[in-house]
């Protein structure tokens, strides 16, 4: 087994709570970032965040898109035409969230958005790229943390190669989880052929999913989540859940799960929220009796053969 040594520490605030120590140091081959802002010294939970948005962002470094993380999770992703379509969309979203939070962009920042985020009161932002305007508007203010990524957004994609946990039993050491959507194992279950825009949508929320909590459910229409609910035990209160945040959004929208569903009721919580099109892993043993389900009330179903849990 390989040896990792960790050396060139750098302390921090605190851990978690006030009362942990905490420090950072450097990884081998890691990324390469800069803080712009006056302020250098980011917390424990900051790194947190950000790694949580550079994740997502790597799944969409080809394009334009905008996502926000707090507490370790993320809370929204949005895709658009440009760097200020993208953030509109999380603004509508989950406008709540946005304070003091951590926001991501794969492209610019232009100054629009910067004067946005100054009144929002956002934590940090990092991006591959500043406008000059708006990064001499976002230095100006000592609350916000300025950081730029100088390292390819695709790199992050497969940069830890292992996931390791520590337990009283052991390390737990796995593989990270990089799978890829493949046409050998997507497939349409049901008599209901998707659209071209569901099919982009379910794709869209695919990728979000494998990047939540399980167990996790996403509602997104138009590249844009209009909920994320994760880390419930109950499949049903999350499904449930995840529609009274969307609200009159999830009609015709798509609703991903990271797993696969065993209850007929989450169906019919998904048929009440109009639901277009459900994304899910694999058949389960109820899968007969949901797919005739869905066909009765023109829900189109995908399954990717792929599961993404992440506990």
């Amino acid at each position: 087994m390989n040896t990792i040594e960790i050396s060139d520490f750098s302390d921090l605030p605190c851990g978690e709570n006030a009362h942990q120590e905490a420090f950072l140091a450097p990884v081998e081959d890691g990324i390469t970032y800069d803080i712009l802002s006056e302020n250098k010294t980011l917390e424990y939970i900051d790194y947190l965040n950000l790694s949580k948005v550079l994740e997502i962002l790597g799944e969409f470094f080809d394009v334009n898109a905008s996502a926000i993380a707090k507490e370790n999770s993320l809370c929204a992703v949005a895709l658009g035409n440009s760097s200020e379509t993208a953030f509109y969309k999380i603004l509508e979203s989950d406008p709540i969230s946005l304070t003091d939070s951590t926001i991501g962009f794969s492209k610019e920042v232009s100054l629009e958005i910067a004067k946005q985020l100054i009144a929002i009161g956002i934590k940090n932002i990092i991006a591959t790229n500043y406008r000059k305007d708006a990064l001499d508007l976002l230095k100006n203010h000592a609350g916000i943390n300025v950081i730029q990524v100088t390292s390819p957004l695709q790199e992050l994609l497969g940069f830890v190669t292992k996931d390791i946990k520590v337990t009283p039993f052991g390390y737990l050491v796995q593989e990270q989880n990089l799978s890829k959507l493949s046409k050998s194992s997507f497939k349409v279950k049901g008599k209901i052929k998707p659209t071209q825009e569901q099919a982009e949508d379910a794709i869209f929320a695919w990728k979000v999913v494998k990047h939540t909590k399980s167990k996790s459910v996403v509602i997104a229409k138009d590249l844009s989540t209009k909920a994320i609910v994760q880390g419930h035990t109950n499949g049903i209160d999350l499904v449930e859940q995840a529609m009274d945040i969307a609200c009159e959004n999830s009609k015709d929208a798509i609703l991903a799960v990271d797993g696969v569903i065993e209850n007929v009721e989450i169906i019919n919580a998904a048929i009440q929220g109009r639901i277009g099109l459900i994304i899910e892993a694999c058949d389960s043993t109820s899968s007969q009796k949901i797919t005739k389900l869905a066909d009765k009330y023109s829900l189109s179903l995908i399954a990717t053969g792929i599961r993404n849990y992440r506990y």
